[in-house]
């Protein structure tokens, strides 16, 4: 198990290293084999989701192949589908609630803290909004056609959505109130690191410093 706060420095020391890549190299996959090893029970979920997201990435290595430069196509995707991949593994079952804690244990300033806090706070809100919306929609039998009728209606649903945001946004604002709220999220959390954590962040340190010794090499 990868501790939320361990995870964050590694996606974001391999992210900060991937930037300044600028040839392929398979050093540059230690970090995310190892991951694939540590966590083989969510690799066919990861992939299946990068299968989607590789239709986004295609495009922009399109762009590279129009202007004839195969080298610099191949090297976007291949940059992007490691630190997708990585990222992906590195957060598997993990919530936007467990990044918040992650940045409060790395002295992250608490404004910043109770900002992501509320977001993944109204991200599910949202989400379960639209989960009921869709299943009374099913229930009504509506089917989706290309129609001023479909139209209307999704209109209707995302306005009725926005509505009961703010209305939830008003209600948690008056619980905080009464809570004597302060801007600081208090959690009995504890980050404790282990064995993964440190061989995920030396598999990231040593794949950017081969690559590195690669190009001065």
């Amino acid at each position: 198990m990868i501790s939320p706060s361990f995870g964050l420095i590694s996606v974001i020391l391999y992210s900060f290293g991937l930037s300044f890549v600028e040839s392929p190299s398979l050093s540059m996959l230690i970090a995310p084999v190892y991951l694939m090893i540590i966590k083989k029970d969510a690799l066919f979920l990861t992939l299946k989701k990068m299968l989607f997201l590789n239709i986004f990435i295609v495009i922009m290595g399109l762009s590279a192949v129009i202007n004839q430069d195969y080298e610099y196509a191949f090297l976007i995707i291949l940059r992007a589908n490691a630190l997708i991949l990585f990222t992906l593994l590195v957060f598997h079952e993990k919530t936007l609630f467990d990044i918040a804690s992650a940045l409060q244990v790395l002295k992250v300033p608490n404004k910043l803290v109770t900002l992501f806090f509320f977001v993944g706070k109204f991200v599910i809100i949202i989400k379960n909004e639209y989960e009921v919306t869709k299943k009374v929609m099913k229930v009504r039998n509506f089917r989706a056609k290309s129609s001023f009728f479909s139209y209307k209606i999704y209109a209707n649903v995302i306005g009725m959505m926005i509505v009961k945001c703010f209305d939830r946004a008003e209600k948690l604002k008056y619980s905080m109130i009464l809570r004597n709220f302060k801007g600081t999220i208090y959690q009995n959390r504890e980050s404790i690191s282990n064995k993964t954590d440190w061989l995920l962040l030396f598999s990231v340190i040593l794949s950017l410093s081969l690559h590195i010794g690669e190009i001065y090499l």
